[in-house]
């Protein structure tokens, strides 16, 4: 039987079976009522919403937003992708591909130079061309070993505040402590986080949080936790569930981080979907108060324009690179690119047909690394990248890589 692929208007009774099978692929309990779906449409209204339907059944969903996404010393607009489904009712009869394929073009036609998503499993989006560009670490904390150096100046100050209060500063501070890797978020993502807005019939988290305000009263900082209260005959098992932590300023972060280390009552303080280059253990007298988790992937992305991609961000070292770019799903990014960097860090990448190649490599390789984590030497031992003139994917590696690891903690 053939499926329909059709735009999903968000006023329109279809949301209601779109959302239904986003509910049962991902195994959401709560049930599709009229009054979700109708809280839900507003938040659509200016995103992409694209369904496979047989029949009048909804059976396979995508959605698409243009966002800012933050790179080395700019920012780029970049296709962010979400709400990937496919009944497995449905499976194999390339239903993912197309959507995918449709909305890689559209915004390639848009001259979007590069597409993001987060990936449920890890083995799905390689074959369209994305690579892992951004990775995070869990982080555990032993409070009762967790003791900030003496040396560590107490600036500002910080302040338990309600939901409203934290909802007032944080974007501001957000802002302000953006690393390459972040995109913008919501407004009902903020009200939903700091508890001011709910889905009907959810009831939301119980949340403290906390603001760090500088000495000259600008608010620099902000975290928001759960507690799970545990205690085992007498002894104090207690879990801090640190939700977000951000501070603009070092100040602020370690103030933040010594507020958490000084809890009373508490065992532990948990974090997930944290930088890998987690500070917090250069803070403490004790390194072995903090445990950093496995590393995970977190944010993929799929460029379809390099050339416009590697010219909007800035480098830490001057350097030239020939590179060939393989696109076999969907052919967008395939060429041969010349990538020229000054002393001032900013860069010029243009295509060069004809030109010799230092390094030829997959289009998901070079979206794993364009701005600056990544590991291209991995990939060049895995047989991924191809080095054509001695040293050029060492050059290459170190002309995209930044001190600093791009980071986003934003499920999306």
């Amino acid at each position: 039987m053939s499926l329909d692929f059709r735009t999903v208007d968000p006023a329109s009774p279809a949301l209601t079976s779109y959302l239904e099978n986003v509910a049962f692929v991902f195994h959401d309990d709560h049930p599709v009522t009229a009054e979700r779906v109708d809280a839900r449409r507003p938040f659509y209204v200016d995103q992409r919403l694209t369904g496979a339907f047989d029949g009048d059944l909804c059976v396979g969903t995508f959605r698409s937003w243009d966002t800012t996404l933050t790179v080395p010393g700019g920012s780029v607009v970049a296709d962010a992708v979400s709400t990937v489904t496919v009944r497995p009712t449905h499976r194999r009869r390339g239903v993912l591909t197309r959507l995918m394929h449709d909305d890689l073009a559209a915004a390639a036609d848009r001259g979007v130079p590069v597409a993001i998503l987060f990936a449920s499993e890890g083995v799905i989006y390689g074959r369209y061309g994305y690579g892992v560009a951004t990775r995070t670490a869990s982080v555990e904390v032993d409070v009762r070993r967790a003791h900030v150096h003496p040396s560590a100046p107490r600036a500002g100050r910080v302040d338990v505040v309600p939901g409203a209060r934290a909802r007032e500063v944080a974007e501001a501070v957000f802002a302000a402590a953006r690393r390459p890797g972040e995109i913008d978020h919501f407004p009902h993502w903020w009200d939903s986080y700091f508890g001011l807005a709910t889905m009907p019939g959810d009831t939301p988290p119980l949340r403290h949080h906390v603001v760090h305000t500088a000495d000259d009263g600008t608010p620099t900082g902000f975290l928001g936790y759960r507690v799970k209260e545990d205690w085992q005959e007498r002894s104090i098992e207690t879990v801090v569930h640190l939700d977000e932590l951000r501070a603009a300023t070092p100040q602020a972060y370690v103030a933040l981080w010594r507020y958490l280390a000084e809890l009373d009552l508490v065992k532990t303080v948990k974090a997930g979907e944290r930088p890998v280059d987690e500070a917090l253990p250069g803070l403490l007298t004790d390194v072995r108060a903090v445990r950093l988790g496995p590393l995970l992937d977190f944010q993929w992305h799929r460029l379809l324009d390099p050339a416009a991609a590697l010219s909007a961000r800035r480098y830490e070292r001057p350097g030239t690179a020939v590179l060939e770019v393989v696109d076999p799903a969907g052919g967008w990014a395939a060429g041969t690119y010349t990538l020229e960097v000054g002393d001032d860090g900013r860069g010029v990448c243009t295509r060069t047909p004809g030109a010799a190649a230092g390094v030829t490599l997959p289009v998901g390789v070079l979206s794993g690394v364009w701005l600056g984590g990544g590991d291209l030497r991995a990939a060049g031992w895995a047989g991924l990248a191809v080095e054509h003139a001695a040293g050029a994917l060492d050059g290459l590696a170190a002309l995209l890589r930044t001190a600093e690891p791009p980071y986003s903690g934003t499920i999306f």
